[in-house]
């Protein structure tokens, strides 16, 4: 992944590959049936951060079956996590260099309201 998009004023603009990996992850969530799957671009408001993909599960074991699928599904990219990190959890990271990845159960995500912690992330709509 390149890691840098360009965004004008009034569109955000993902580059190609990024959004494609975006585009595909967010199928395989659909598939497992991940609920309420929110992407934030994170450029404008943080240094060091491109992207995150926010979504819930149904229960630890549901979030585990999620993150075991978007794993494959990188892998199957060609694109290795940057550190693994525990998947018996209410609250999962899976970091993808540009795209970070949280699986949430539905109280974890309630808790730490992500979105509310970068509402000045803009949200990126995805078809």
């Amino acid at each position: 992944m390149t890691g840098k998009s360009k965004r004008t004023k009034s569109k955000i603009t993902v580059d190609p590959e990024v959004l494609s990996l975006m585009k595909g992850c967010k199928k395989v969530l659909d598939d497992t049936k991940a609920i309420d799957i929110v992407f934030l671009d994170l450029r404008d408001v943080n240094s060091y951060l491109d992207y995150f993909l926010i979504c819930t599960g149904n229960s630890i074991l549901h979030c585990k079956a999620l993150a075991r699928e978007v794993h494959k599904y990188f892998l199957e990219k060609g694109i290795k996590e940057r550190s693994r990190t525990t998947t018996n959890s209410p609250w999962i990271v899976l970091d993808y260099n540009d795209i970070i990845i949280h699986i949430f159960t539905k109280e974890t995500r309630e808790f730490y309201q992500l979105e509310r912690l970068w509402a000045d992330a803009k949200q990126i709509e995805l078809d």
